[in-house]
């Protein structure tokens, strides 16, 4: 035995200083027993050392007695991660252990960490951060015969779901459902990191509560408004805040019943009503217990607050009831043979709608949950397979807080699908990088007081985009990741700008020999007529000339030019559509170019090209393909100043390469130095270069550097501008000129490594390479998949579902690429199905 030998537990592969040394006995009398075939695979196994080969922070025999049993548990905590992420022994170790001496191992070790009520892997596996811990290869093998099923949850709301069941409360519908509520504070906010956010994991706290209680006195206020007025306890003109002065339009009866009575309401009629506000509330009818509880609660608010204020309570009370924040998933019934139980009807009705949207069900789910047709698997894809096709029931805008000047989120029958991929993609982070104006010349707006900025056009314009490719439903991840069409400035139906433009055109060509520059009123009386017929242009009478002069300056600069002005007049929309170039566009012209029409004569312009709009979109864009290269989604994967090559290869190990990448370690400080000589990426090479560094960047780097070709901006670029102030050529005042730097030439070669197939993986020439082969991949198609798991199943998967979702690639495969024979398969799955 070598129980007089160390036996190195690593810390992770990044070197972290923990390490420590255990023997037979000293385990022993702590309670912590070690086979001797486990304690060999210790020994030579699960160690870590300093780049120059000696060994770190070791605890020798003679002092590891000194540790508490919460340090030993401690080190075997880390020790269980570390094995089972496979960075124990490091991946550069020759020496690796079997995956049967691997299991032993992680058997042992999770053995005496039960043992003591100590295990927190199993915890830390349930977060985002540990979705990618699952051997990828293993979960798609066909190996795993494990039976599949969710873990019995109560599961927190998402903040849309929330705002759903707000509006079930005051039974809108329709355009009614749109509206937002003043009054109503959202108690939840979703992390804002990359990836799929909602998650089982959350839990109720004290801030929730301090934001229900004013919720609930706000809603039960407004519940009860309309009686009130009938009574005359107030005018119906009366707010108690001027700034929120909508109201339903009547109380439920059985709630009017209560306020209007003159003597006290008896049981009966308090009951009604207790049964009225479970069911707008909770969507379901109170039991025997809880409504002798609120009966007796809503008795004695009655005798204390009189009619109004008494039910007001009863109202309150039932909003802050904690199902109103919470899906229940229990499961119900008998086990079968693995220990699962189906969800209850109801139960199944409610994870049905929510994975779908964020309504709760419809009527047709809520009669089909009450009459016995909502058990079998057949059940399930019936509705299912219904609620995806329903234009209407779901419909709504993509992200209502999308709302800038001149926008708005785009509307569409599933908006939940289209928020997987915002959220998978991650490029709605471009909203919170601030980048400084002057080095876009001007055309970058921040998100600021009242509107979302330049990034806010950019966000709309990628959901626009993902709208359609999911829509059309076909081939969804591969076109997502190569279509070179985009949407950019689209403000009307294809047919509409081409009547538009039409419309336009005949104007110049009446008007362009006339004296429009020097005459502009005598022009409008001789031709207004005509103008009137023009319905774009909208001119009623003779009494604005100057509309004359800045319509045809705009019509010159691009009929004129033998191009197609964008088909919405620059001062109608503020000036507000100048993001083009980031797209690597053209202009569109600023307000800064027209003339006075009153002056005497109206100066000609300096020539300048702008952009030849298309009115057919979405339309092709030289050197872009697919999301990847939508300048959204590389602004939210760039730093404030530099395009990151780290976080960009990073985004594609994890999402699309099933990979994972250790954070990094607190006692590194990763700043990227300054150097006005050389490139960002040589600079980040530079930085990186060290074997402890690489052993992490190695996963990311080479991915993210065949994105040089865009910077920090989105833009297409052949070089590199060097904004140091040592390469400063020519300086600019900020407004109308810019500084000018030297620039370098980039280079865009990278390597993409780990998709599984040899054929793939290897050098690159640039991001259009990496990307065509990534398309590809069939890991980058499985990677996908997985993430949809997390988003309909709000959790990470584990080894059981492997046939789920083996179930759900093969769906898409079959349906020639089809996204929502994805969520069919994946709602019809045992996960899906099974609590336990």
């Amino acid at each position: 035995m070598r129980t007089t030998e160390l036996i190195r537990l690593s810390c992770r592969a990044t070197c972290l200083p923990l390490v420590a040394s255990m023997t037979l006995p000293v385990l022993a009398e702590q309670a912590l027993k070690m086979p001797q075939d486990i304690e060999y695979l210790l020994e030579d196994y699960c160690f870590t050392c300093h780049e120059d080969g000696t060994e770190k922070g070791d605890v020798r025999l003679d002092n590891l007695g000194e540790l508490s049993l919460e340090a030993r548990l401690d080190m075997l905590n880390r020790a269980h991660e570390q094995v089972f992420l496979s960075q124990m022994p490091p991946p550069d170790k020759k020496s690796q252990p079997t995956d049967e001496e691997r299991a032993k191992l992680m058997a042992w070790i999770s053995g005496e960490l039960d043992a003591h009520g100590a295990g927190k892997l199993e915890e830390k596996l349930r977060y985002p951060a540990y979705g990618n811990a699952i051997d990828h290869d293993a979960l798609f093998s066909g190996e795993v015969e494990e039976a599949a099923y969710t873990p019995a949850r109560r599961w927190l709301v998402s903040p849309q779901i929330f705002n759903e069941r707000v509006l079930d409360v005051f039974e809108l519908e329709g355009r009614d459902r749109m509206r937002p509520l003043y009054g109503v504070t959202n108690p939840f906010l979703l992390p804002d990191n990359s990836g799929v956010r909602y998650y089982d994991n959350g839990i109720l706290d004290g801030g929730h509560l301090l934001v229900m209680l004013k919720n609930a006195d706000w809603i039960s206020a407004k519940q009860i408004r309309a009686a009130r007025v009938k009574k005359g306890e107030i005018k119906a003109d009366e707010f108690p805040d001027q700034k929120d002065r909508w109201a339903p339009r009547s109380t439920p009866e059985a709630f009017e019943t209560v306020i209007l009575k003159d003597g006290a309401p008896n049981d009966a009629e308090l009951e009604a009503a207790i049964r009225k506000q479970f069911q707008l509330v909770l969507r379901r009818d109170p039991t025997t217990e809880e409504l002798s509880e609120y009966l007796d609660l809503a008795r004695s608010a009655v005798e204390l607050g009189g009619n109004t204020e008494g039910l007001r309570q009863m109202l309150v009370t039932v909003v802050l009831d904690s199902e109103f924040l919470y899906r229940l998933e229990f499961g119900a019934g008998e086990e079968d043979g693995h220990g699962r139980k189906k969800l209850s009807p109801r139960e199944a009705a409610f994870a049905i709608s929510y994975a779908i949207g964020d309504r709760g069900p419809d009527a047709e789910l809520t009669a089909a949950a009450a009459e016995g047709r909502l058990e079998t698997r057949e059940d399930y894809r019936r509705e299912v397979a219904r609620l995806l096709e329903d234009p209407e029931y779901y419909r709504g805008e993509v992200d209502s807080s999308l709302d800038g000047k001149h926008y708005k989120s785009n509307e569409t029958a599933h908006p939940k699908i289209i928020r997987f991929f915002r959220e998978f993609f991650g490029y709605p982070a471009s909203l919170r990088v601030f980048k400084d104006g002057a080095r876009s010349e001007g055309k970058y707006s921040n998100p600021d007081r009242g509107t979302q900025g330049t990034p806010g056009w950019l966000t709309l314009e990628a959901d626009r985009i993902v709208t359609w490719h999911v829509e059309k439903d076909r081939d969804v991840f591969k076109t997502l990741l190569t279509s070179d069409e985009f949407f950019v400035y689209h403000n009307m139906e294809n047919e509409q700008g081409d009547q538009t433009i039409s419309e336009w055109r005949s104007v110049y060509e009446r008007l362009k020999d006339t004296p429009w520059r020097t005459e502009p009123q005598k022009v409008l009386d001789e031709h207004l007529e005509f103008l009137k017929t023009i319905k774009s242009m909208r001119i009623v009478d003779n009494s604005k000339p100057g509309e004359i002069v800045n319509y045809m300056l705009f019509f010159e600069e691009h009929f004129g030019k033998g191009i197609t002005p964008f088909t919405r007049i620059p001062w109608s929309h503020g000036y507000y559509y100048h993001h083009a170039p980031f797209y690597s566009l053209p202009p569109t012209p600023s307000i800064w170019r027209y003339g006075s029409w009153k002056s005497s004569k109206v100066p000609e312009l300096e020539s300048e090209d702008f952009w030849d709009y298309p009115t057919h979109q979405p339309f092709r864009i030289a050197n872009r393909k697919g999301i990847l290269t939508h300048p959204a989604w590389l602004i939210a994967h760039s730093t404030n100043f530099h395009a990151d090559a780290i976080r960009r290869g990073r985004w594609i190990r994890e999402k699309l390469l099933a990979g994972r990448v250790p954070d990094v370690p607190i006692t590194v400080d990763a700043q990227v130095p300054e150097d006005p000589h050389r490139t960002f990426r040589q600079r980040v090479e530079d930085v990186t270069a060290d074997s402890a560094c690489w052993k992490c960047h190695q996963h990311m780097n080479p991915l993210g550097f065949a994105f040089e070709m865009y910077d920090d901006f989105g833009r297409y670029r052949l070089e590199e501008i060097m904004e140091h102030p040592d390469n400063l050529l020519e300086k600019g005042n900020g407004k109308t000129t810019f500084d000018v730097y030297k620039t370098a030439p980039i280079v865009t070669t990278g390597e993409l490594d780990g998709t599984g197939d040899p054929a793939l993986d290897g050098e690159v020439e640039d991001a259009f390479e990496m990307i065509d082969r990534l398309a590809e991949s069939d890991r980058v198609r499985q990677s996908i998949i997985r993430h949809a798991f997390r988003f309909y199943m709000g959790r990470n998967e584990k080894l059981s579902d492997s046939r789920t979702l083996i179930d759900a690639d093969k769906a898409y495969l079959e349906s020639d690429g089809s996204f929502k024979a994805v969520i069919l398969s994946l709602l019809t799955s045992d996960s899906f199905i099974y609590r336990k």
